[in-house]
């Protein structure tokens, strides 16, 4: 069976694009437009990774991620941070694990990414 993956992201030229990179290596992408729809097909297609934006509207990055690292159903998902926020913000303090403090999301990109930067990220990941 093919391994889901859960890309959120508020833009549908990036969605469209992470489906195809997706299909094109036998994984089954899933699509969330904003946190709020993440969280909710997270819950119910158990996606085997998510790939996750940080600026979205209804729901930010920061929040789906600390929601998902805080529901038992859902915190042992990996999940790939994809962004466009530069290094000048310390964004990855805003996902610090409210359990914990510590931050572990297990993979992240800078916006614009290749197929193939994508593709490596995800096996790395998931392998």
């Amino acid at each position: 069976m093919n391994k889901k993956v859960l890309a959120i992201d508020d833009e549908l030229d990036t969605l469209t694009f992470y489906s195809e990179v997706l299909e094109d290596n036998s994984y089954k992408p899933i699509t969330a437009a904003n946190g709020v729809e993440g969280l909710k097909k997270a819950r119910e297609e158990k996606p085997d990774l998510i790939l996750l934006d940080i600026m979205m509207p209804k729901k930010d990055g920061t929040k789906t991620y600390k929601e998902l690292k805080s529901d038992p159903g859902l915190q042992n998902i990996p999940v790939i941070v994809i962004t466009g926020i530069s290094e000048q913000v310390d964004y990855k303090t805003l996902l610090a694990r409210p359990s914990t403090g510590k931050v572990s999301p297990e993979g992240h990109l800078v916006k614009p990414v290749t197929a193939e930067v994508l593709i490596k990220e995800i096996r790395k990941v998931l392998d």
